[in-house]
């Protein structure tokens, strides 16, 4: 394995959700554009809290739309911001 494929695979690897989250935004907010999702009858389990908590259950059937506006910067930043807001 060439080190060109050691260093790609190892920025796959490193991605967080965080990452792909920032990228989506700072591409939609480039565009100005809107995301839109349709779904039919989608479950997703969300954790309630960290550790074995029972997770809730959210039903979705329908159609999602996002738009943003406003100046591009990294989301853990905001996440940081909201967290201190008290």
């Amino acid at each position: 394995m060439s080190d060109a494929d050691t260093t790609e695979r190892e920025k796959e690897e490193s991605t967080t959700w965080l990452d792909t989250a920032d990228s989506v935004i700072d591409r939609n907010l480039a565009r100005d554009e809107t995301i839109e999702l349709t779904v039919e009858d989608l479950e997703i389990d969300v954790p309630t809290e960290f550790g074995e908590s029972q997770p809730a259950t959210v039903r979705f059937d329908g159609t999602l739309r996002v738009s943003s506006e406003g100046l591009s910067g990294p989301l853990f930043a905001w996440l940081d911001w909201w967290d201190d807001r008290d």
